[in-house]
């Protein structure tokens, strides 16, 4: 496991804060769209890394002229002052009240040869969007566990891949792959609900409009699995969860 640490003065914080705006501003791809009620409260908290945070690793780009402008590192895990990103946290699947599919798709986008945002959240149904902003050739490989979904040129300048995701029962989750460029990764996750948000760099997240009642809130990350937690949510009141996730522990030496 390859971890990144962002600190004040860091090489890399410049383009991680560019890939931070880009995300930022495909939001509606990382966060459910629930509608609050009257009655309605809401799951609030944070997640948090303990423990130490190793440095990211170099990634070689020269085989793309393109990829080799962007010195970005490994980015498995991002911790930024304690706090983890790219965390996709909701209400487990079955346990809320299901929502039906929005008719426009989420949206990834292939930028500086990277995935952004890394991890979404989409409701069964809802399409899949992908974007090459890129002065380069990617391909996309969408794979759900071993089985490969579609495999896509899209050379630059190319019209946006949508890839239908009715197929994808809620639970899935779909990996995205670039095998031009292998560093690349991006996953999506299938929920029947709209109560799920991802984290960004503060590592905090806020499900909205969630009808009274108890759940199990589920906090996930591609590298480091799945935490959760019991909640009882009460009328127009915020209950808060905290995550917290930190590195395995490493394998014992081979006798």
């Amino acid at each position: 496991m390859i971890a990144m640490k962002i600190t004040p003065g860091s090489p890399v914080l410049a383009l991680t804060m560019r890939r931070w705006i880009l995300a930022a501003a495909l939001a509606c791809a990382t966060t459910g769209t629930a509608v609050a009620g009257p009655t309605a409260g809401s799951i609030t908290g944070a997640v948090s890394w303990t423990g130490p945070v190793p440095e990211a690793k170099p990634v070689d780009r020269s085989s793309d002229p393109v990829c080799a402008k962007t010195a970005h590192g490994t980015d498995d895990v991002v911790v930024t002052d304690g706090k983890l990103r790219d965390v996709l946290v909701r209400i487990k699947v079955g346990g809320a009240p299901a929502a039906a599919a929005p008719t426009t798709p989420a949206v990834i986008a292939q930028a500086e040869c990277m995935y952004a945002p890394r991890v979404v959240g989409v409701i069964a149904g809802q399409a899949l969007e992908i974007r090459n902003l890129d002065a380069t050739f990617h391909n996309v490989r969408g794979n759900a566990l071993t089985k490969v979904l579609w495999n896509l040129a899209q050379p630059k300048g190319a019209a946006p891949i949508v890839r239908d995701l009715a197929g994808r029962a809620p639970g899935d989750v779909v990996s995205l792959h670039c095998d031009v460029h292998p560093w690349m990764a991006a996953w999506v996750v299938v929920s029947d609900h709209a109560f799920f948000a991802v984290t960004g760099a503060d590592g905090a997240f806020t499900l909205p409009g969630v009808p009274p009642g108890s759940y199990t809130v589920e906090a996930w990350h591609p590298t480091l699995g799945m935490k959760t937690a019991k909640v009882k949510v009460k009328k127009g009141k915020p209950t808060k969860v905290r995550f917290t996730f930190a590195a395995p522990p490493a394998a014992a030496p081979a006798p």
